[in-house]
């Protein structure tokens, strides 16, 4: 198969890597030359032609659909607990304790929940529910909604990613994630919930699609 962008035939010139490059490539090469380039994106862009744009936006769609159910992976699930759905446009904090996973639903900047939950901070599944997850909504595996909103009122104060932030950028980074799950196993201790028999294996941030 040709991979054609415009006038440029993409396989001809040889822009796909060999069987060989691929053997010895790893994610961080990409992450490094997509990190090379992001100061410049908006330039790009902006001289950018449809063909090339329209082949980008492909291949970046086609990789994250690679990505997200290996982000999956890297959460260790409390069996035989569903693993929950993250809201989009936010995301879930997760830790397990004492054989209950604890899930604390979070939305992004300019997204509110559908329902009021401030004194419902976190769901849970555990032995106590069946293994079956606690939730205001209909399906059982979703556990929060994150709709467009100017304003953020329906959730803890804590329930919302900060200003500058999002789900996507807190997980992309070790400190931002721990900043996260040490405010929600505070929140947990001081609803009497003893995190000292908490499996660390299994703290994980969910993000939303």
């Amino acid at each position: 198969m040709r991979y054609m962008v415009g006038p440029v035939d993409f396989t001809e010139i040889g822009a796909f890597a060999s069987p060989g490059e691929c053997e010895s490539a790893t994610i961080d090469d990409v992450n490094e030359s997509l990190e090379k380039y992001s100061k410049c994106f908006h330039e790009m862009i902006a001289k950018g032609e449809k063909g090339a744009i329209n082949f980008l936006v492909w291949t970046l769609q086609e990789t994250l659909d690679l990505l997200r159910p290996a982000q999956e992976k890297f959460c260790k699930q409390l069996h035989p607990c569903p693993l929950p759905a993250a809201p989009r446009n936010g995301g879930l904090v997760c830790v397990t304790i004492d054989n209950a996973q604890y899930c604390k639903p979070m939305c992004n900047k300019g997204y509110d929940f559908q329902f009021l939950r401030r004194s419902r901070l976190y769901e849970v599944c555990g032995n106590a529910t069946g293994f079956s997850w606690t939730t205001q909504l209909v399906g059982g595996k979703a556990l929060a909604v994150c709709n467009p909103s100017e304003t953020a009122i329906s959730g803890a104060k804590s329930a919302y990613f900060p200003t500058n932030s999002t789900c996507l950028h807190t997980l992309a980074f070790t400190e931002t994630q721990r900043e996260q799950l040490n405010t929600f196993l505070k929140e947990l201790g001081e609803q009497g919930i003893d995190g000292s028999n908490r499996d660390k294996e299994a703290d994980c941030i969910i993000c939303g699609y």
